[in-house]
């Protein structure tokens, strides 16, 4: 039986990384440019009081417009590759509503398996995620949520999707909205605590360095992976569609 090369995900993932070289700048400028509306000294109050820093959609919708942003990061998958120039077209021919994309990823939907539709959205998620990312940064450093131990995230309210492991630590979870990092305070399933087989059942992906950790109890899922090697998880999350598309047809959510 064939084996998989140790050196396989390192090069699968240094190889997207650099496809995304370009919506990774776009997302970079999107950060930087946008002042989402946080106040600091509240949100810290708030989080000491164990409540979510900041209501994200009201963040998103003290960023204005958010259009142009979306024009932006999809020329940035045009040139990357990503999008085609008649599907860049079709898209911004459309009747595209940018608000209504955020909020669906906001809320859930499931990722669209239309090829066009599933780019838009991805292009929307890079938007939502630069805003909420700014947002998160002006809560403070992640030593203001240290004691934190909810298991939604303590800046946005968002659920994590990524789990990052090291050998005899905690895992760190990763918001899927704003990226903001915070531990696990145990180790069985986020929703339920159930931590034995077969309600929880673990598919090793190793062409991906990934783990999807599945609940069978209350239907939860995460994909987990050493914290060893990880890229922007933009390029993360990319790399782990598939995963994502499969829990979701097990009608799992995060």
């Amino acid at each position: 039986m064939s084996t998989v090369s140790p050196s396989r995900p390192t090069t699968v993932r240094s190889t997207l990384a650099e496809q995304f070289a370009t919506v990774l700048r776009v997302h970079a400028e999107l950060l930087a440019d946008c002042v989402p509306a946080v106040e600091a000294v509240e949100a810290q109050r708030r989080i000491r009081n164990g409540q979510v820093a900041y209501d994200a959609l009201r963040v998103l919708q003290s960023c204005g417009d958010l259009m142009p942003r979306f024009v932006r990061v999809l020329d940035a998958f045009e040139v990357s590759g990503f999008v085609s120039n008649d599907d860049r077209r079709a898209l911004l021919d459309g009747d595209l509503d940018v608000d209504d994309m955020v909020s669906g990823w906001f809320t859930g939907d499931r990722t669209p398996r239309d090829p066009r539709r599933r780019a838009a959205r991805q292009c929307a998620i890079v938007v939502g995620n630069a805003l909420l990312r700014a947002a998160s940064a002006r809560v403070g450093a992640p030593v203001v949520w240290k004691a934190w131990t909810r298991v939604v995230c303590p800046c946005c309210g968002g659920s994590p999707d990524i789990a990052l492991v090291e050998l005899g630590t905690e895992r760190m979870l990763v918001c899927a909205r704003c990226d903001a990092q915070w531990s696990a305070r145990r180790d069985g399933c986020l929703g339920c605590d159930t931590d034995d087989s077969p309600a929880i059942a673990r598919i090793n992906n190793p062409e991906l360095d990934y783990d999807l950790v599945m609940c069978n109890a209350c239907g939860r899922f995460l994909k987990e992976r050493p914290r060893r090697g990880v890229e922007s998880f933009i390029v993360e999350r990319a790399l782990t569609t598939e995963l994502d598309l499969a829990a979701e047809q097990r009608g799992l959510r995060i």
